[in-house]
């Protein structure tokens, strides 16, 4: 290294998301994971995922087989991406995936950046606006306030 300059060496932290297309905008499910392997990814669509799923994703090694895997996925379909991004034959796409990336990634730039430690918190505040109500937030609290201190 000379002059103090080099190389940054940097952890970085692997976000899996499981996108929920039955809403628009779409809204998700995320984990901050160690392992991108097919246990790890596994382990969490058999939690978040319900009986007789129908998913599609990328053509990504650990997704291969996954109904083998995962016995609530009823339908497993990939598009690759390698080829197109909108399979021409069965019009399968995960641009609603990429699309929620991208607006956490929009957050994730106006904040100029999250402390590793904290991003599964944000992720949380994120799901939690996604499923409950962006513009409703203090309401939303209220309620679940009143849930656990009853009057």
């Amino acid at each position: 290294m000379q002059y103090q300059r080099g190389r940054r060496v940097r952890d970085d932290v692997w976000v899996f998301g499981v996108i929920s297309t039955e809403h628009h905008p779409c809204r998700g499910y995320f984990e901050v994971v160690r392992r991108r392997d097919r246990a790890t990814l596994t382990q969490i669509l058999q939690r978040v995922l319900l009986p007789g799923s129908e998913i599609h994703t990328d053509d990504w090694g650990a997704y291969r087989n996954l109904h083998l895997y995962v016995p609530n996925v009823n339908i497993h379909r990939t598009v690759v991406h390698q080829n197109n991004f909108v399979d021409p034959v069965t019009g399968i796409h995960t641009q609603e995936a990429e699309s929620a990336w991208a607006r956490l990634k929009y957050y994730v730039k106006r904040e100029k950046g999250i402390r590793q430690a904290d991003v599964q918190d944000f992720l949380d505040e994120q799901m939690w606006r996604d499923w409950r109500g962006l513009n409703a937030v203090f309401v939303n609290v209220l309620a679940l306030v009143s849930n656990y201190y009853p009057l």
